[in-house]
């Protein structure tokens, strides 16, 4: 694959069907449209932004950025639903995706942005890669609420805001 162009832009709700097939193949199209909605309500209140990545037309990543309501920790926010469509994976994507978190964060006032993954999954080497710190490990910190209930550890992540 050649050079190519990555736009980084809120969400749209037309963009339900390409975020579906391309990044949540688990879901169906209406709870992808359900999330797309939710995130749009709470991004016109301060709350949260759903960001996508666009390659020629075709959304390829998304991000979703959720600040931390608590007043104790509006400071921080949470990176969450970072998913690169597997042909443009180790492309520099989820890069673009981070950095343009990290820009809006900081729109909004965030010091801190926190992530999380599985354990063992790449997500666990990509992340400190992107400037994530590890600062936790918690067993059994995820149960798939389908299939056979897998149960994994989950790893936490953050990264400070300068």
């Amino acid at each position: 694959m050649n050079a190519f162009t990555v736009i980084i832009r809120p969400v749209r709700l037309k963009d339900a069907q390409q975020v579906r097939d391309n990044c949540f193949s688990a879901n169906t199209f209406e709870q992808v449209k359900k999330g797309i909605r939710h995130s749009q309500y709470a991004a016109a209140k301060g709350k949260e932004i759903q960001l996508v990545a666009e390659v020629e037309g075709t959304v390829v990543g998304v991000v979703l950025l959720v600040r931390r309501m608590h007043p104790l920790n509006n400071h921080r926010a949470e990176v969450g639903g970072l998913v690169v469509e597997p042909n443009y994976q180790g492309r520099g994507i989820a890069r673009r995706l981070v950095s343009a978190c990290q820009e809006k964060a900081q729109q909004m006032g965030i010091l801190i942005l926190e992530i999380s993954c599985r354990a063992g999954e790449p997500a666990e080497q990509i992340y400190p890669r992107l400037g994530f710190i590890e600062y936790g490990h918690l067993p059994c910190g995820i149960v798939e609420p389908w299939g056979e209930y897998k149960k994994y550890d989950q790893i936490y992540f953050y990264k400070p805001i300068d």
